[in-house]
């Protein structure tokens, strides 16, 4: 009987301290996670941060970078002699536009004497202000700028390029009249030609003139 007492009391004993160490791993394993939220998430959590607004700058830069690789890779031909205007692209003509004479003799009358000229902007759906002295009465109070009787829809056609210099390509229109009121020098184009040019060029893109 003593034996058996002495037995149970082991089995008991192991018993014991089996559920001591299931304890004390149980509490090691939750003071481990304790230690992981209070310490070590917080860190993770800002260099997750850290890493997404560097991810975000690397993003915008890449896009500067292939803005400016487009528009150094993308010019704009006139050739005054064979009067035509070529686009080209990674060293390729991707379009050749043939240009009347009359428009090259217009350009070469006119006051632009430099040989590359920039485009400053580019506008679909084109809508000038009519200058102020189109009116017949100046003394008057003139419409605001913004008014449909100020602006001049159709004008420049579809679609503008603005370089400096004045020069503008635009398509051909047949609102003659107000066009003539635009201070400018213009090559005009057929709508399919000049649609393909402007969903082909960037601000900044040259134009040389030959």
């Amino acid at each position: 009987m003593e034996s058996e007492i002495a037995e149970l009391n082991k089995q008991l004993s192991m018993l014991s301290n089996q559920k001591k160490y299931e304890t004390a791993i149980k509490q090691s394993a939750y003071s481990d996670t304790e230690i992981i939220k209070e310490e070590m998430l917080p860190q993770v959590e800002e260099e997750k941060k850290s890493l997404v607004e560097q991810n975000k700058i690397l993003l915008k830069e890449n896009r500067l970078l292939s803005g400016h690789l487009n528009i150094l890779t993308t010019k704009v031909i006139f050739d005054t002699k064979l009067n035509r205007l070529k686009l080209v692209k990674n060293g390729k003509i991707v379009s050749d536009i043939v240009v009347s004479k009359k428009l090259v003799a217009d350009f070469l009358k006119s006051e632009i004497n430099r040989k590359t000229l920039k485009i400053l902007a580019k506008e679909k759906n084109p809508a000038p202000i009519k200058p102020k002295w189109t009116f017949e009465d100046i003394t008057k109070e003139l419409p605001a700028e913004n008014s449909t009787e100020r602006l001049m829809i159709g004008a420049l056609g579809n679609y503008a390029i603005y370089f400096d210099d004045y020069l503008i390509i635009h398509d051909f229109t047949k609102n003659t009249r107000q066009h003539d009121t635009i201070n400018h020098v213009c090559i005009q184009m057929k709508p399919k030609d000049m649609q393909k040019l402007y969903n082909s060029v960037f601000i900044g893109t040259k134009l040389y003139v030959e």
